[in-house]
């Protein structure tokens, strides 16, 4: 039995001698939990499926950061795509567009990360970069929170053969699979764009010399070439992420 104060993680137990239920008040020290802050908070989505005692379902949770000692929240698909858990870094709506299309992932750009919206959010770099040392791919999707996981419009690839935080003008990167209004391209490369003063995103319309190059088909052409995955700065309604100003983007890490 504990008796006065007692260490625990770094917490402080108390006890309370004159509580007739409750023998014990502990304070846990940032990033522990429990009736005597004996577990530690999870820090990523895949260590929250790891330590469940069941399946856990598709949702927004609260995550703790060790590099910042703090608490963000995020969504955490464990369900969409089978043997990978995601993480979303980044959703933003049509109608935001301007708060993100300057806004590329490699600078540290906090949005409601401590109160999740699929129409404005955005993880900060630094757990970013966090997320990714454990992370095997990346995707982008369209209208996630409304449609879950559809895979017209919608790109994957793998975290060694592109880094996506990082800043990078119309280069060719590969991509396991990449859907484009329909059009659709496996282990090829396509074109990529994110630089200091843009959102990440893929130029449908000039893809050479890329392989993706069946993207050009209905691309739309003026003024700047049509933008997908992010910057928006030319639109066409029939990509799903898009359509609408209600229309959402999500970019994500996943890991097996």
């Amino acid at each position: 039995m504990l008796s006065g104060e007692s260490l625990l993680n770094g917490g402080t137990c108390t006890e309370l001698c004159t509580h007739a239920n409750r023998k014990f008040n502990c304070t846990c020290a940032i990033g522990y939990f429990g009736k005597f802050c004996e577990k530690k908070s999870p820090t990523s989505c895949k260590q929250l499926q790891l330590e469940a005692k069941k399946p856990r379902q598709s949702a927004v949770y609260t995550l703790f950061d060790p590099t910042s000692k703090s608490f963000y929240q995020t969504f955490c698909d464990f369900t969409s795509e089978n043997g990978f858990v995601w993480t979303v870094l980044d959703s933003f709506s049509l109608a935001n567009k301007n708060h993100y299309n300057k806004q590329p992932l490699s600078q540290d750009y906090p949005v409601n990360q401590n109160s999740f919206k699929w129409n404005k959010f955005r993880l900060s770099l630094s757990i970013m970069n966090s997320a990714l040392s454990h992370s095997t791919h990346f995707r982008a999707t369209c209208n996630f929170n409304t449609d879950e996981l559809v895979t017209r419009d919608y790109l994957r690839g793998k975290t060694t053969d592109f880094n996506i935080l990082l800043l990078k003008k119309d280069s060719c990167e590969k991509m396991e699979y990449i859907n484009i209004r329909g059009y659709d391209c496996y282990n090829c490369t396509a074109k990529m764009t994110q630089t200091s003063n843009w959102h990440i995103h893929c130029d449908s319309y000039y893809m050479d010399p890329c392989q993706f190059t069946s993207a050009r088909n209905g691309a739309v052409q003026f003024p700047g070439g049509e933008d997908n995955f992010g910057f928006y700065g030319t639109i066409n309604s029939l990509h799903r992420c898009s359509s609408g100003n209600d229309a959402t983007t999500q970019w994500w890490f996943g890991e097996k």
